[in-house]
């Protein structure tokens, strides 16, 4: 009998403590997550040639009018193919009450190796939106 006391004791104090938690400091404003979802993708170029592709892009939530994001390529400590080998248009479009997009790209090989080398394409965060995942892109011939 003393151990039931003793446990109803505990089990009361602990529903005490845990009924007290706050969530004052819980940021309630959302902000939306745009990215990459390709997270890797080779192409491989023709000597001489010029390739075209896409990345699938994904945004957190829906709109009922159309958005646009900046695209931007991030810089590479190591194995970093030159920006004249790659082009893109600098922005992507969210049709209305989608949260899907595709993104394209074209490699052409002006001084493209054997070698795989890289680019890395992300998404422009501001004040509303917050840069979700990149995109790494091999590039050889």
């Amino acid at each position: 009998m003393k151990k039931v006391n003793i446990l109803t004791i505990i089990l009361s104090i602990a529903l005490i403590a845990v009924s007290c938690e706050s969530y004052d400091d819980y940021n309630t404003e959302r902000k939306t997550v745009v990215g990459f979802v390709t997270a890797t993708k080779n192409i491989s170029v023709p000597e001489g040639g010029t390739k075209t592709d896409s990345v699938r892009l994904y945004v957190s939530d829906y709109a009922s009018t159309a958005r646009t994001f900046t695209v931007t390529t991030l810089p590479l400590d190591s194995l970093a193919t030159g920006s004249e080998n790659y082009t893109f248009e600098n922005t992507v479009t969210f049709a209305p009450n989608a949260n899907e997009a595709y993104f394209s790209f074209t490699v052409m090989d002006v001084s493209i190796t054997d070698e795989r080398n890289y680019f890395q394409l992300a998404i422009e965060g501001d004040a509303n939106t917050v840069s979700g995942g990149r995109s790494l892109i091999g590039v050889r011939n």
